[in-house]
């Protein structure tokens, strides 16, 4: 607990939803339950209180350009002035302008960057010109570098991003799940014909779903489960028409997600190769080990360094390395019984969110000091 604090913390958000896993459940809930005053304004929510936290909603746009510079500008510094908080932690890169103007009326600020922005960009469907990507990813990256020097703190997900920065108060926040109790999880009133390949998160093309899906055309014997919201019209028409061997169980809320995790039997994430995805630190393997799960991860250098022998690796893009690979790691049950032996020590005794939300709490005192 840090003591005399009493301060009055707002979390700022015009993209995330308020139940976000990393924003909600993890920074609000930790700053709550050590003696913040927490709210989170969230775009598009309406008022209430949960857990203790309170959610502040206000309108959001639909066009991209109206939420960039009324939503994320003058709509959001509305409501920031009435709440009057000692200090505001933003999550979007949209809102830098209204954190630097947060800054300069004297504010404490925060701005928590859960993604290699520049490098995102790159990979963004709605901007079709490779020129124009190029340019807005260079401009962007100028202004984000110069922009952070002026907050009291950074918060990063990931190691990589972290190396893009040179600030004082700089920490590595990885974005690790919060232990369930695996005793205590919510039964699923669900009979298992199969045994079952489950992907949890946010579903696009770049995160390599429609391969997984030609995948398992042919995975007669097994079952794949998709939990999370699909992002792209395309996908989602694929999804929801139905597709051979695959479930979809919609979105989830985070307590629930370890319930269907915990009664699968293979975690999976076969992202494509694109410069937001080759060094990225993804959630959902540290939540696939939480459960004490084997996986199946995309072959990137930094992902085979970081997880070793907790997971098999395939070429995202090969579909046929997909299926054989499912094929191995279900038939290999000694390989099968190690790897969640392995990932469920690693969870509880490294990637665990109650050992890294003291870094959280430690910026959060410097910040006050």
């Amino acid at each position: 607990m840090i003591k005399n604090n009493n301060l009055k913390v707002v979390h700022l958000t015009t993209v995330h939803p308020k139940n976000d896993n990393r924003i909600f459940y993890k920074e609000c809930i930790t700053l709550k339950e050590n003696g913040f005053d927490v709210s989170l304004v969230v775009a598009g929510e309406q008022d209430k209180t949960i857990n203790g936290v309170n959610i502040i909603g206000f309108k959001k746009h639909n066009s991209r350009i109206r939420r960039i510079f009324k939503t994320s500008f003058f709509d959001l510094l509305k409501v920031c002035k009435k709440l009057d908080a000692d200090i505001y932690h933003f999550h979007d890169p949209e809102v830098i302008f209204a954190g630097l103007y947060l800054k300069l009326i004297g504010k404490k600020v925060i701005y928590d960057i859960h993604e290699n922005n520049p490098a995102a960009i790159m990979s963004k469907p709605y901007i079709k010109s490779l020129f124009y990507k190029k340019v807005i990813s260079k401009i962007f990256n100028i202004v984000e570098l110069i922009a952070s020097r002026f907050f009291d703190g950074l918060v990063t997900a990931r190691p990589d991003i972290s190396k893009r920065f040179k600030h004082k108060q700089l920490i590595t926040l990885r974005n690790f799940p919060i232990l369930p109790d695996l005793s205590k999880l919510k039964q699923l009133d669900i009979e298992k014909e199969k045994p079952i390949v489950i992907f949890v998160g946010g579903m696009t093309k770049l995160r390599g779903i429609n391969e997984l899906l030609d995948a398992f055309e042919d995975l007669d014997d097994y079952e794949l489960w998709l939990l999370g919201p699909v992002t792209e019209d395309e996908l989602n028409k694929r999804i929801t028409n139905g597709c051979k061997n695959v479930v979809y169980k919609g979105r989830v809320e985070a307590y629930d997600v370890f319930s269907y995790i915990d009664k699968a039997d293979i975690g999976i994430i076969t992202f494509l190769e694109a410069p937001n995805h080759i060094e990225t630190l993804a959630t959902k393997p540290f939540e696939y080990m939480a459960c004490g799960k084997p996986m199946i991860m995309s072959n990137f250098k930094y992902w085979k360094d970081t997880f070793e022998d907790s997971s098999y690796y395939v070429d995202p893009s090969d579909v046929e390395d997909i299926k054989d690979t499912i094929i191995k790691l279900m038939e290999n049950k000694e390989d099968r019984r190690k790897m969640a032996e392995q990932n469920l020590y690693l969870s509880k005794n490294e990637y665990n969110w109650e050992k890294e939300s003291k870094k959280l709490l430690a910026l959060y005192k410097k910040i006050i000091k």
